[in-house]
């Protein structure tokens, strides 16, 4: 009988899988490069210029396409980076093991941002974090205080997550690499039913965004992104670490957010109030996107935010 088996794990080892996509480098759109860092290619935006540097970082299943309106605008005001997090967008999809470090992860995805910005030339920046990115945004600052600004999150996922035992027996599984991609392919319509709730104005979330979402859905070996972003990706608890947080942090949340729950965003501005600046603005008639759905009211509480701190002249 083991016989048997070992034969059967050898032949589907053996099972061709062809890949799926185009080469990323295809698919880049006008106003987006390739940078190379650390051996793979990490696509991103860097527009308009000034003494303020904002970084804009995405949630799960986005990239810098969530950012459109953000970046259009940001840009009067100062260079503004945008750039695909690993798994997502255009950014190459890299074996885990090839970096020196997994960008997968969020220890990872710390170090990977720490080197975009020296790759860059930005010695500090105001980060601005959607969802996860809002996680990645105070991990980051966390680690790395004197590299940062000022927090601007949006609807931030910052509360510690990890997967339970079976789900980690299932994907460490030996052939999980080669085969968790192919039911990645066969789930992914689920995503789009993710989208849908994240829109709380549905007429808003027209034929052009859904394909602006899934464009990334192209790119070489997507599935496998996809699948180490599953396999690797967790979130630590920092909840007695906020303390350490010192700097000014502003907070925007939709009214009707069912992705990450308006209450996760008033218990972390009572974590924050009592160590820094912290400010929670409530956008109404909007869900989990408030950046996408009333773009010209988050970038007004952003401006206002900022200019409240100095960091911009003429804006009260």
């Amino acid at each position: 009988m083991a016989s048997v088996v070992a034969l059967l794990v050898l032949l589907l080892a053996l099972v061709p899988i062809p890949e799926v996509g185009e080469p990323v480098e295809v698919l880049a759109k006008p106003g987006g490069a390739f940078l190379e860092l650390d051996g793979f290619k990490v696509y991103y935006v860097d527009g308009g210029s000034g003494n303020i540097t904002y970084i804009l970082l995405h949630g799960f299943g986005a990239s810098v396409f969530s950012w459109r309106y953000l970046i259009e605008n940001l840009s009067s005001y100062g260079r503004v980076v945008a750039y695909d997090r690993p798994g997502f967008g255009l950014t190459e999809r890299v074996d885990p093991h090839r970096p020196p470090y997994n960008p997968y992860t969020s220890s990872g995805a710390v170090e990977m941002l720490r080197r975009l910005m020296r790759a860059l030339n930005v010695s500090k920046a105001v980060l601005i974090g959607h969802s996860a990115g809002g996680g990645l945004a105070l991990l980051f600052t966390l680690k790395y205080p004197e590299l940062v600004e000022c927090l601007v999150l949006i609807a931030p996922a910052w509360r510690g997550w990890s997967r339970p035992w079976y789900w980690d027996l299932l994907l460490n599984f030996p052939l999980s690499d080669r085969f968790g991609p192919l039911l990645v392919r066969q789930y992914v319509g689920s995503l789009e039913q993710v989208l849908y709730r994240a829109w709380y104005n549905k007429t808003l979330l027209t034929e052009e965004v859904v394909a602006g979402y899934k464009y990334p859905l192209k790119a070489r070996n997507w599935d496998r992104g996809l699948f180490w972003v599953m396999k690797y990706g967790n979130f630590p608890d920092i909840s007695r670490e906020l303390d350490r947080i010192r700097i000014p942090v502003l907070i925007v949340h939709g009214e009707y957010d069912e992705i990450v729950p308006l209450h996760s965003s008033l218990e972390l501005h009572a974590a924050l109030a009592n160590h820094t600046y912290t400010s929670l603005r409530v956008v109404p008639g909007v869900g989990h996107l408030p950046h996408e759905e009333a773009p010209d009211e988050a970038i007004r509480e952003i401006l206002n935010f900022l200019g409240a701190l100095g960091m911009l002249r003429g804006v009260t």
